[in-house]
């Protein structure tokens, strides 16, 4: 059985390579033990052909075209390939600026589409343009979604009460149990976006806690972005006058990331919006104890393994990190609890669940 995978952003992508990037590529991995399994992403490097972990990457369009309107090309060309594509089922990363791309109007092979974001929302925040009419229009036309949490389910059927659509989190590869000393330092890992992922608010936070703590912490700031949000940054930094104590560590994975995550003292996210946070989960994976603003996207992550601020009160955020790093009870016990919690949702169980849509959906077209 042939499946394509689309998604603008891909796992090699310099200027995003995000979770929903990340989370497609553990899946297709796993797809790749029942079924023949092609992902479609852009072509951010030149390389068009590429075999990652056994996953065949064919990447489309023209790497010198700025990211921002290649993601718009790219949901304007994709009909064209789910037209002369051969396949069994395409599964659609539903993405930016009009969150689908109309595919199942295009083909009888039956789409799953996936929300890692529902875009109308975002776009209409960021940039004052209202796409909410398209994106439901899109929605409409889909009878399999994948929903990562329930608050975006509940949106979908809102708009298509007869869609199937199903919950399906995203995943992590394992837990990491074991005890590590820590280091006085804060960690944020994620995609170096100032405005959705809160970056300003992110170094007020640090700075207010600064001139509250008597210890003095590091804060790492680890991701890769658009040279315009890293450009920001570095002037936030700067302004800050806490040069010397935050640290940007680039992009990072395999061992460098598990150190960071091992050793930090707290993952801070001050996101927003969120849909889901692949980064909150892994957080809990690792017993890392979570720091966040209390916002809808993140409402899914039970309070036993999670501090919340006041949406977007750095004030309040800074005193919540000051209890946490005060209060070593409170530490061990949030990642017990976080331990505990993300141990149900391993990669391979995630895979399970998609290869059961996969089979209800083959079944009924017999």
């Amino acid at each position: 059985m042939k499946l394509i995978i689309s998604t603008y952003d891909d796992i090699k992508n310099p200027n995003y390579g995000g979770g929903g990037a990340i989370a497609l590529h553990e899946l297709a991995k796993r797809l790749t033990r029942k079924f023949e399994v092609t992902v479609i992403s852009w072509n951010h490097s030149g390389i068009k052909n590429e075999n990652i972990d056994g996953v065949e990457y064919a990447r489309i369009g023209f790497s010198f075209i700025s990211p921002k309107i290649a993601m718009f090309i790219f949901q304007m060309i994709l009909p064209f390939f789910a037209i002369f594509k051969s396949f069994d089922l395409w599964i659609e990363s539903f993405a930016p600026p009009f969150t689908t791309a109309f595919l199942p109007i295009f083909t009888r092979k039956p789409v799953v589409g996936v929300v890692h974001m529902l875009a109308a929302e975002d776009m209409k925040r960021k940039y004052k343009v209202d796409l909410g009419r398209i994106e439901n229009a899109g929605i409409r036309k889909y009878k399999h979604i994948v929903s990562t949490q329930n608050m975006i389910r509940e949106k979908i059927l809102s708009v298509n009460p007869q869609c199937n659509c199903k919950v399906i989190s995203n995943g992590i590869e394992k837990v990491y149990p074991e005890k590590v000393t820590k280091k006085k330092q804060f960690l944020f890992l994620g995609r170096i976006e100032i405005n959705q992922k809160g970056l300003d608010l992110l170094i007020d936070t640090f700075k207010k806690f600064n001139k509250l703590s008597k210890e003095k912490y590091k804060l790492v700031i680890a991701g890769s972005g658009l040279d315009s949000d890293l450009k920001r940054l570095k002037q936030l930094i700067k302004e800050s006058e806490l040069d010397n104590q935050i640290v940007l560590a680039g992009r990072v994975e395999g061992k460098s990331k598990e150190t960071l995550m091992k050793e930090s003292t707290a993952m801070i996210l001050t996101s927003r919006f969120e849909t889901f946070s692949m980064v909150a989960l892994e957080s809990l994976a690792f017993g890392l104890p979570l720091v966040t603003f209390d916002i809808e996207g993140l409402k899914w992550i039970p309070d036993n393994v999670v501090r919340k601020a006041e949406s977007f009160n750095t004030d309040d955020l800074a005193n919540v990190l000051l209890e946490i790093i005060n209060n070593k009870k409170l530490q061990e016990e949030m990642r017990i609890n976080g331990l505990k919690y993300a141990t149900k949702y391993t990669w391979d169980n995630i895979a399970k669940e998609y290869e059961d849509l996969i089979d209800e959906i083959k079944n009924a077209k017999r």
